[in-house]
């Protein structure tokens, strides 16, 4: 990497995201997003989202996406143990953000491999079963309006 290299996303010390500011600013990230989101009437400015987030790039950044943006959001994150410290690193990532930003944030662990087996699902079937059923709960028992997933639509 040469002195003139942009740096869009990286991890800090403490294991949390950290996205450029002028990343939104020079692509119109969030402009798009919002655009998107309007286009499609997916959710207005006075709803409240629950945002699924992994941990990943993809859920990290549309966290961050509706926090700038303004929206009244809480977090879940599903730890389907599959992928041993990986999988509690996630976690901690996504809960030292939250925490960072006064974000609601909601964990549940699944024993995903074992209900995989019970129930005769593939564990990606399995983990989707898990996943919405819980974010269903946690729609009932708290004032969100709606969900939003970094996944495709056929997910």
């Amino acid at each position: 990497m040469s002195d003139g290299d942009f740096i869009v996303a990286s991890y800090d010390a403490n294991g949390k995201i950290a996205l450029h500011p002028a990343l939104f600013v020079l692509l119109g990230v969030l402009e798009q997003f919002l655009n998107h989101i309007d286009r499609h009437k997916l959710c207005s400015r006075s709803d409240s989202v629950l945002v699924a987030v992994s941990g990943g790039i993809d859920s990290m950044s549309m966290f961050h996406l509706f926090v700038e943006a303004g929206y009244r959001i809480g977090v879940a994150h599903c730890n389907f143990q599959l992928r041993g410290e990986e999988s509690v690193g996630d976690e901690l990532l996504v809960q030292r953000q939250c925490d960072a930003l006064h974000i609601p944030f909601y964990i549940r662990r699944f024993d995903t491999e074992t209900y995989a087996w019970e129930q005769g699902l593939s564990i990606q079937m399995a983990a989707r079963n898990l996943r919405y059923a819980w974010f269903e709960e946690l729609l009932k028992l708290h004032p969100f309006d709606l969900i939003a997933t970094g996944h495709h639509f056929d997910d």
